[in-house]
C-alpha cells in the first residue's frame, strides 16, 4: 500500500522536524527543556499519527490500548 503525502502535511511536518531540532538542542545546551519544546514535541506526536494513520493497539476486548507501542492502520495490508 502506498500513502501520498500533500505537500501541506510535508509542510506539517518540516515546522514539526524543525519544532523537534529546537527542542533537542535546548536539551543538548541547557539540559533544560522549555514548556513550549513540550507543546511542539506533543504536536508532533499528534501530526505524525495523523499523518501516517498510526493507531492504538486493540486488547482482547476490543478496547485501544493507548499506552503500548502503536502500530499501523488496519486498512495497511503491508
Amino acid at each position: 500500500m502506498t500513502y501520498e503525502i500533500t505537500h501541506k502535511q510535508r509542510l506539517e511536518l518540516l515546522e514539526a522536524y524543525n519544532n523537534l531540532r529546537t527542542a533537542i538542542s535546548t536539551l543538548g545546551e541547557c539540559h533544560n527543556l522549555w514548556l513550549s519544546d513540550v507543546r511542539n514535541l506533543e504536536k508532533l506526536e499528534c501530526d505524525l499519527y495523523r499523518i501516517l494513520k498510526f493507531v492504538p493497539k486493540r486488547n482482547e476486548d476490543g478496547l485501544s490500548v493507548h499506552y503500548a507501542d502503536w502500530i499501523l492502520d488496519g486498512d495497511d495490508d503491508d
